[in-house]
């Protein structure tokens, strides 16, 4: 039985998840005093739990640890009469959390079992109670700490700070407009001579980029700080020459080169927003049109389990929310987490356990909706789905497509591996590849399952038609390869089609390309049946399935595992391509990465861009013979560098007796275990069938869409449409984060045109 004493005497965390309940989006917040939300702080291991679910918490501590968790504090918290409402999107990139004592007033009390121990009206005999209710209630919050950790950006020194010289003359008077256009705002000042230069415009900030100019004029001068968002605690350093935002480490030299130019950094209170405040404003307040093309508001519509909730933006994360809507909310017909069932009753800690935070979401956005009228915060959820993975973990903004891929990968693995069905199984479908070599005529097939088609886009500000350009992605083209049968390399023909056809089509068009090696995303124009709600016009792909292998008319080449045909996947390459790499460089990339990922793949890209061969003919390598010999000499003098013999030998042979090759080669690979092993056959494991290969069954509808607006993938906003009954009548239904409207406006149809990232087409 616990008692004040033992409240007194407890050792609070530094981090306490009190954000929401572990089991639904309840918190301790209030408008005023006609409503009566709360949370019960577990003392025992510091989570929340709203009085819905109280019980169950306890009941699980009792049945997994055999100790009933029932000692509380219950919190509540009312909104002052002339408190504003709270700030729901943080704007700074370094997060800073206030406390509440100016907006809400705190009404606790400390609970075992059914008994009130003391609560806020009490007036505890001992001071040590307020005390420890002070320090719960001042703990860094659970999302908070993960908000903080994963906005930390890191900002480095680079050659050129590092070799800046500082002059010792007398301080300069650099002015307070722009030299060339006489703007008072918005400058950047080149700390190489004081010239004063205008920057970019923005969304309501002027500007003629006459910063760039001057270094575009001035090489050299590739250093500038903004004036405006300059203080003693942040600064926006960018070198033009680097092409990012640095720092100046030594924060005696920042403050004497500063005051070469006559400016005194302390006290300096910064009166413009910093170049990250900036593009996390423009991407949580960029709105895609909300009102119609009269100016007049579109309809908002409730939340109800026909239209779900709205998603609140966590700074940077409407690519999660706009694909969670997708997914939720009727994108694709028949996908759902229902199979999931209850909360399981053997997982204490709920906040990081997937299945809970998947029922948790699910349960709010199709069963209780109506609760959440402002929407919900997925926080939790954000953090534990990405907590493994380095991009997602963090608040920068990303890429829809790539965290489409990634959840569904995540639920395949972890939550549906071993289900009887899989809800992510109505997107997949497979794609079947040959390759006729020119010279023969012999024919290799081969196939890959995926789940979404991505398709190259035209280099052209014309619009473009969708089923065209599905019909030049599966054209053939020649490659090179090495034939098996003609014993050497030759020309060969590789087409593509679908050899079955998904229930739910999910099609990207390939809208970024690579600007001095920069993603640059465009808009062009996409033309496709279905665009209009109420168009039911299909998109016909049966003309696209593959007729597969003909026993009387076709002649297959030889398996020859020294020659082996590499058929990479073609998706990737078709993104690489876009990027800028040629295909050689991609197929080599690819081959080296087995054929796992674009992304993988890219990275190889980057570590081996200076190799010389990297856009010769791509040849698969031969087969390592592991009873090869190598030039004793070579080894010694690899041995002589102090290197492992056994690695160096490895290294020999993997590369054909190339020293310099071999040297990098165990640099690169020092913790390898040095074993040269054959190439194993792996065994044969039936494959799953995907899709219907019937193609009188392969006309779909427009059904959903993602759209991005923005020049990168990495910036801007993104939204989704689905197509949903409003009166009874086929509209586009908008979800914008927390806000959900009728969009059925011409405007609206536009933007599924012109920034549409992602289709879905469901099965009619």
């Amino acid at each position: 039985m616990s008692s004040i004493e033992d409240f007194i005497n407890l050792q609070v965390p530094s981090v306490v998840h009190k954000d929401d309940c572990g089991y639904c989006f309840e918190t301790m917040y209030n408008d005023d005093t006609k409503t009566s939300h709360s949370l019960n702080i577990c003392l025992r291991c510091f989570q929340s739990f709203c009085s819905d679910h109280t019980n169950l918490h306890e009941d699980v501590t009792q049945h997994e640890l055999n100790e009933r968790h029932d000692f509380y504090l219950k919190l509540t918290k009312v909104k002052k009469p002339d408190a504003e409402h709270p700030v729901e999107k943080k704007l700074k990139l370094e997060v800073t959390e206030k406390s509440d004592d100016d907006a809400y007033d705190s009404f606790w009390c400390v609970v075992q079992g059914t008994t009130t121990l003391v609560d806020h009206e009490t007036k505890p005999s001992n001071p040590e109670v307020q005390s420890k209710v002070d320090h719960i209630l001042s703990a860094r919050s659970n999302n908070f700490q993960q908000m903080a950790s994963s906005w930390q950006l890191e900002v480095k020194p680079c050659i050129h700070v590092d070799s800046l010289t500082i002059a010792s003359s007398e301080p300069q008077n650099i002015g307070s407009s722009c030299a060339e256009c006489g703007l008072e705002n918005n400058l950047w000042l080149c700390l190489h001579c004081g010239h004063l230069g205008c920057g970019r415009q923005q969304i309501g900030i002027q500007g003629q980029s006459h910063g760039l100019s001057h270094y575009q004029e001035y090489p050299d001068h590739s250093l500038a700080v903004k004036l405006g968002s300059l203080s003693y605690s942040s600064s926006d350093v960018y070198c033009y020459c680097c092409d990012d935002e640095v720092q100046f480490a030594n924060a005696e030299s920042w403050t004497k080169l500063l005051g070469h130019w006559g400016i005194d950094i302390r006290g300096k209170v910064a009166q413009e927003k910093t170049l990250v405040e900036l593009q996390i404003e423009q991407n949580m307040n960029w709105d895609f049109q909300m009102v119609d093309s009269q100016g007049h508001d579109l309809q908002h519509l409730k939340s109800s389990q026909e239209y779900g909730c709205g998603l609140i933006n966590l700074g940077n994360s409407c690519y999660m929310n706009s694909v969670l809507q997708i997914l939720m909310n009727g994108g694709i017909s028949s996908w759902s987490l229902d199979q999931l069932g209850d909360f399981p009753t053997d997982v204490v800690y709920v906040s990081s356990n997937l299945k809970c935070q998947l029922i948790k979401l699910r349960n709010a956005m199709k069963i209780d909706p109506a609760k959440y009228s402002r929407g919900v915060r997925p926080s939790t959820f954000k953090n534990c789905v990405g907590a493994t993975h380095e991009e997602f973990s963090s608040g920068r903004q990303q890429d829809a497509l790539e965290f489409f891929s990634y959840f569904t990968d995540l639920l395949d693995n972890k939550v549906f591996d071993k289900a009887s069905s899989n809800p992510n199984d109505l997107l997949k479908f497979t794609l079947q590849d040959r390759l006729e070599c020119t010279q023969c005529h012999g024919v290799k097939y081969s196939t890959q399952a995926s789940d979404y088609l991505q398709v190259p886009l035209s280099e052209t500000d014309k619009p473009q038609v969708l089923a065209e350009q599905i019909a030049r992605y599966f054209e053939g083209e020649e490659v090179s390869f090495t034939c098996p049968a003609c014993s050497k390399q030759v020309t060969a023909v590789k087409s593509s089609g679908f050899q079955s056809f998904p229930d739910t089509l999910v099609v990207s068009p390939t809208r970024i390309k690579l600007v001095n090696w920069v993603p640059t995303k465009t808009s062009q124009e996409v033309l496709m049946p279905g665009i209009q709600a109420t168009d039911k016009t299909p998109l016909n792909l049966g003309i696209f399935k593959s007729p597969g292998f003909n026993g009387e008319t076709e002649q297959l080449l030889p398996e020859n595992e020294e020659t082996a045909v590499f058929i990479p996947s073609a998706q990737s390459v078709s993104s690489l391509s876009e990027m800028g790499f040629t295909e050689n460089a991609s197929m080599r990339a690819l081959y080296f990465t087995n054929n796992s990922s674009t992304e993988d793949a890219m990275n190889w890209l980057f570590q081996h861009v200076e190799d010389s061969d990297l856009n010769d003919p791509f040849v698969v390598p031969a087969a390592i013979d592991v009873t090869a010999s190598v030039s004793a000499s070579h080894l010694a003098d690899m041995m002589s560098m102090g290197l492992d013999s056994q690695l160096c030998r490895k290294a020999l042979v993997l590369n054909k007796g190339d020293v310099s090759a071999s040297v990098e080669w165990v640099f690169n690979n020092l913790d390898d275990n040095s074993n040269i092993q054959e190439e194993q056959a792996e065994p044969e494991v039936e494959r799953k069938v995907y899709g219907c290969p019937d193609q009188s069954r392969a006309n779909y509808l427009l059904k959903a869409v993602i759209c991005h607006k923005g020049s990168s993938v990495q910036s801007g906003h993104y939204v989704a449409f689905i197509k949903k009954k409003v009166k009874n009548e086929t509209k586009w239904v908008l979800y914008n984060d927390e806000k959900i409207v009728v969009a059925d406006d011409k405007t609206n149809i536009e933007e599924l045109k012109k920034n549409g990232y992602i289709y879905l087409f469901q099965r009619c």
